[in-house]
């Protein structure tokens, strides 16, 4: 199945000969190294070649003219990053041929589009609370912790799926998506904060392209349990100074993901199924009578009562003593 245009790569470059002069009508093939799916096409009058709407992957490049030596070369097309590799023939005989060991250096020369596209490898390799890949997705430069690309809102970035939209229209963070991406279910992922174009969606803010799994001839699996358990977690500096036990949190994680073939080069198949269990508690802060309030003694300050030192200095009243007016009988 091939992803919807937002969603795919392409690879274009230059067939020339040792000379720099242009080779045209030289067959250039891709094969996906996982699936054996191949593309066709010829070099132009320039030399020129392209293919358009490439799924992201691994390929293998060749390249064949009569009177030259076969090319060979991997490529790795990414998300939303054309990739371009110019390819110098040698002369030779067809039954000989050039391999490049390495994989080549793809360079993207058709728009100015700025971000980088994150491998299975580093989405894996790179440390993520509750393993949903939306928290990875500010990782690129020009993205504001509160999820703002280049100054633009939260609320204008545009996340999407295997070219299906999943925004949380409801949420005001930058990334959120409607239902969680588990890692073990995505390919790779781009964030584009610059120079989009007409294909990547419909805001100003950066556009995010996520693509999951696919099977290939290859089957693959994994099985797995991540566990945060309340022993293993550390107390914070107020409840140690109030002398409260930690807050309990105990997390289970688990899930599984398999992807193999059904039919070999035709046919394959990708599930991935995950679930989560929490069990916590928090830890509340209250105001308590004090020791007086419970014994019945209620303290008040008065606002209108002037303390001692501001009270304008009297001389304290003279006290006479008048003697009792005698009596007689």
């Amino acid at each position: 199945m091939l992803p919807l245009a937002a969603q795919t790569s392409s690879l274009q470059g230059v067939v020339s000969d040792g000379q720099a002069g242009a080779i045209p009508e030289a067959v250039v093939t891709i094969v996906n190294q996982g699936t054996s799916s191949a593309r066709k096409t010829i070099s132009n009058e320039a030399g020129a070649y392209s293919f358009l709407q490439v799924a992201p992957g691994a390929y293998k490049l060749t390249v064949e003219k009569a009177g030259f030596r076969v090319y060979n070369a991997a490529v790795r097309l990414q998300i939303d990053t054309p990739a371009t590799v110019n390819v110098q023939l040698e002369l030779g005989a067809v039954t000989e041929s050039v391999n490049v060991t390495a994989e080549a250096t793809v360079v993207n020369t058709q728009n100015a589009s700025v971000g980088n596209p994150f491998t299975e490898g580093q989405i894996k390799a790179l440390p993520l609370q509750t393993r949903n890949i939306v928290g990875l997705l500010s990782l690129q430069p020009g993205v504001a912790p509160t999820g703002q690309v280049l100054g633009a809102r939260p609320d204008q970035n545009n996340v999407t799926l295997d070219g299906v939209d999943v925004n949380d229209n409801e949420g005001a963070s930058g990334f959120n998506a409607v239902l969680p991406v588990p890692l073990d279910s995505v390919q790779e992922f781009r964030t584009t904060v610059a120079g989009q174009g007409a294909d990547q969606g419909r805001s100003s803010g950066g556009q995010v392209s996520l693509v999951t799994k696919s099977g290939s001839n290859a089957f693959h699996g994994s099985l797995y349990e991540y566990m945060r358990n309340t022993l293993t977690a550390a107390n914070t500096w107020f409840n140690n100074r109030a002398g409260v036990a930690r807050t309990p949190l105990v997390r289970n994680q688990y899930g599984a993901a398999v992807g193999g073939r059904i039919i070999r080069d035709r046919a394959f198949f990708f599930v991935n199924w995950e679930d989560r269990k929490d069990r916590s508690g928090s830890s509340v802060t209250r105001t308590v009578p004090s020791e007086t309030y419970k014994q019945g003694v209620v303290q008040v300050a008065l606002s209108n009562v002037q303390p001692p030192s501001s009270r304008p200095a009297t001389s304290p009243p003279s006290i006479r003593s008048t003697p009792a007016p005698a009596r007689t009988c």
